[in-house]
């Protein structure tokens, strides 16, 4: 089970600033009369698409370093760079797989569906900008 409270911690800010991100382009959306129900979704699909890929990699990354502090062998750290760069290119292709679904089946506008994926680096570097010293982790 994953028990990580930092990277818990981390995935709720980031999502606070994904949404606040979402929320600003669907305004931008609407200030240039391209607003419909249509980028709602895609807007709330992407959205989800993007938390559940940071949740994933935050696990992921949680775990294998659980597993290399039990084992603090060259080894064990290779098994766990191993799986955190496996597990990456699982996300990317089940993301690959649910946008092309998702894009296909043209139930949300694309642009509004994709956009959220970028505002995940913009929520972390704000998030680290306002960390206290005390809570960066290594």
């Amino acid at each position: 089970m994953f028990h990580n409270k930092a990277a818990i911690r981390q995935v709720l800010w980031m999502l606070l600033g994904e949404t606040v991100c979402t929320v600003l382009m669907v305004g931008v959306f609407a200030l240039l009369n391209r607003f419909s129900v249509r980028v709602l979704l895609g807007a709330g699909i992407g959205l989800a698409l993007s938390v559940l890929n940071f949740l994933f990699l935050s696990i992921g990354v949680s775990r294998a370093a659980d597993k290399t502090e039990n084992g603090q062998s060259e080894q064990a750290a290779a098994r766990a760079r191993l799986a955190i760069q496996g597990g990456s290119v699982v996300r990317l292709l089940v993301l690959a797989g649910v946008y092309i679904v998702i894009l296909s089946a043209d139930v949300c506008d694309p642009l509004a569906a994709i956009l959220p994926l970028l505002f995940v680096q913009p929520s972390l570097m704000v998030l680290e900008y306002f960390r206290k010293d005390g809570d960066k982790t290594k």
